[in-house]
């Protein structure tokens, strides 16, 4: 064709539709066909074949280019949160015999860890020092060992081993060994030491938190002070306890210490004697609510209960307590419920409830610190001829009902410090019913936790 023709209608129709056929086409990545053959990592230097194996199982599965795509990154995800990688940047290429090359440039995760801080709880503040190996095998195993000493614990030593599941960072099995020596005064007249070994099943899911757990333990109830009551005495000496334990727990709250929304469920059962020594069945649970009131106030609802039965008494190192700052405020530590002499002996069924509003305060511009008003209440009993089931001219129903109907009261006001790994409690209490054998605490009272009621 020369410059002076005029190409036709029909030319242009066919030269344009060529064109089109040579262009490439969009690929829709959710139905286009592909297969991983391939796999290479860049910086990852200590990962056992067999774990990666398992870690790329799915991707080596997947289909579709979609299905590569998202099972390559969880397979990165899962190295990060393993503490195994970094970072991971996932790159596919093209590979041998038509398929796909994953490919992960990591940068490697910290092998050695040593750290220092302190702990607080329970009306006791204690400093550890922990050290962390991490990524064991190559398979993301963590083997940790503490030591910590307090104000009531003398020392306690901890050592375990943390075995992810199938590549799974959300499913775990730990094995772990403990050693505990604790000064239970000026509550009782005591010392423990506590020594235990134990194997853990956790698994962490898009709702729930699983907990299996089986524990041998040795007790030793020692060093009692010229002042401990008869039934200190009786306790006093070595109980060997093996047991099974699960727990599950859904836990929406936007923080774990000074929540402004969400929910905490929490269920435990445990079971002892099923190969020797102690035997009982105990059950606790826990249901905290927390939300917004206008724009700067927070409810927050809590309610917590236990029992504890089995054959004859109760040993004194598995019983409930309650009062303290964490728990019942207004009232001493563990200074609800039964006693002998000065010596706080804990109860077998047990239960507590509080209500707190968090508020602004004027002049404040921190949301860190906030005023506190709050109710608590509570009641903890022994289930034997000491507590409920004492024979008395009122009788057994009569001393459940005033259980349940007649708890341990008291209100109070005061602030909260939102630390980012604390919470800090200045209260202001007034303890409004008590029993006789009640230690109430009018006035000022301080604390520091996680948990509160």
């Amino acid at each position: 064709m020369t410059d002076n023709e005029v190409p036709s209608a029909r030319g242009l129709f066919m030269a344009a539709q060529r064109h089109a056929q040579s262009m490439p086409r969009p690929i829709d990545i959710g139905t286009q066909n592909v297969r991983v053959t391939n796999f290479m990592s860049v910086g990852l230097t200590r990962a056992r074949d067999g774990f990666l194996h398992t870690l790329l199982e799915p991707t080596f599965k997947a289909q579709t280019f979609e299905q590569v795509i998202l099972e390559s990154r969880e397979a990165a995800g899962k190295l990060q949160a393993l503490g195994m990688a970094k970072r991971v940047n996932v790159a596919l290429d093209k590979g041998p015999d038509d398929g796909v090359r994953v490919l992960f440039q990591c940068e490697d995760g910290s092998r050695y860890a040593l750290k220092t801080g302190v702990n607080v709880g329970d009306d006791e503040g204690t400093a550890n020092v922990t050290g962390r190996i991490n990524n064991v095998c190559g398979g993301g195993e963590v083997l940790e060992a503490s030591y910590s000493r307090g104000s009531k614990t003398q020392a306690a030593f901890q050592g375990s081993l943390s075995l992810p599941v199938n590549a799974d960072p959300r499913r775990h099995i730990e094995v772990s060994a403990s050693q505990t020596m604790a000064d239970a005064r000026p509550y009782s007249a005591h010392d423990e030491v506590r020594r235990a070994v134990g194997v853990a099943y956790r698994a962490t899911g898009s709702m729930l938190t699983h907990d299996v757990r089986c524990t041998a333990a040795w007790r030793d109830i020692c060093n009692l002070g010229p002042e401990a009551s008869p039934t200190l005495r009786t306790e006093a000496g070595h109980s060997v306890k093996t047991s099974l334990a699960y727990t599950v727990s859904h836990d929406s709250r936007d923080s774990p210490t000074v929540p402004s929304r969400g929910s905490l469920v929490r269920a435990t059962a445990e079971v002892a004697g099923l190969l020797g020594g102690l035997k009982f069945a105990k059950v606790h649970g826990e249901l905290q609510t927390n939300q917004r009131v206008g724009t700067d106030f927070v409810l927050a609802t809590g309610v917590q209960g236990g029992l504890l039965v089995g054959p004859g008494r109760s040993p004194l190192s598995d019983r409930f307590f309650v009062g303290g700052q964490t728990s019942v405020r207004g009232f001493e530590f563990r200074g609800i419920g039964p006693r002998d002499h000065n010596d706080s002996i804990g109860g077998d069924v047990f239960y507590a409830a509080g209500v707190s509003l968090l508020t602004p305060l004027p002049y404040v511009q921190t949301p860190a610190l906030r005023g506190h008003l709050w109710a608590n209440a509570g009641q903890l009993a022994l289930l034997d001829d000491r507590g409920l089931l004492r024979k008395t001219q009122r009788g057994v129903r009569e001393e459940v009902r005033r259980f349940f109907m007649c708890p341990s009261v008291a209100v109070g006001v005061g602030l909260v410090y939102h630390h980012s790994m604390v919470r800090v409690e200045l209260s202001c209490g007034l303890p409004l019913v008590a029993a006789l054998n009640d230690r109430p605490k009018p006035g000022l009272q301080f604390g520091m936790g996680v948990q509160f009621l």
